[in-house]
């Protein structure tokens, strides 16, 4: 289950219930949030559509949150640590350690680029927010922090691999990692195919992108994920 967070973030854009009814009010707003922007922009999302997902009102609606801004901020916090939660597990799965390199990119782009589906109306909006923003700021943003772990990731798991520890090995995967993430950012904003975001043949054409310029060998299909 998804939980609010509980740092500055959240306190500063919501209205902190005091009873346990009301925390799952919120609770529930917040995953309504993340339901509806799985297949709808942010900017057709209206207060009343969120609301009338858990059947609240409107009023309800503003008494948790500030307004439809700090809403935003909130959904982009729990959607980094929901992300943060998948790429543990990812990591922490006992068939990483048995898997070899290409196995290894090619699950790992599965799960890159599912989360990018599932949410893609959030990321497209947050994508939106960061060409308002100087650098400086961009970069403390929820997301692009998950984005930078991602990375550091993906570099310290291939390290115990042979032949991939240094700092030119993890130049190159960082440039893999900019890679994937350029194609979906791309397939988030405009989807100019001819893949779309939600196809497989994506995912399987993406692993096998970064396996060859990665010098890997093909990898085999991957299978589906359940994340």
């Amino acid at each position: 289950m998804l939980t609010l967070a509980a740092g500055p973030l959240a306190a500063q854009h919501t209205s902190a219930p005091k009873q346990r009814r009301g925390q799952l009010r919120q609770q529930a707003l917040v995953e309504a949030g993340l339901r509806l922007t799985a297949t709808r922009r942010w900017a057709e999302v209206t207060v009343a559509d969120i609301a009338a997902a858990i059947g609240c009102s409107v009023g309800t609606f503003y008494t948790r949150f500030h307004n439809k801004d700090a809403y935003f901020a909130v959904l982009q916090q729990l959607l980094a640590e929901v992300l943060l939660q998948r790429l543990q597990a990812f990591h922490a799965a006992p068939q990483r350690r048995r898997e070899s390199a290409s196995a290894f990119i090619a699950a790992w782009t599965q799960l890159i680029a599912r989360s990018y589906c599932l949410h893609r109306g959030l990321y497209a909006a947050a994508l939106a927010q960061t060409q308002q923003l100087p650098r400086e700021a961009v970069v403390q943003l929820p997301l692009a922090r998950v984005r930078l772990a991602t990375r550091a990731q993906l570099v310290a798991a291939m390290a115990a691999r042979p032949g991939w520890a240094g700092e030119a090995a993890a130049a190159r995967l960082g440039f893999a990692h900019q890679m994937l993430h350029g194609v979906l950012v791309s397939a988030v904003l405009t989807d100019p195919g001819p893949l779309q975001l939600d196809e497989p043949a994506l995912v399987e054409q993406a692993s096998c992108a970064l396996c060859a310029y990665l010098g890997l060998p093909r990898p085999r299909r991957p299978k589906e994920s359940s994340a």
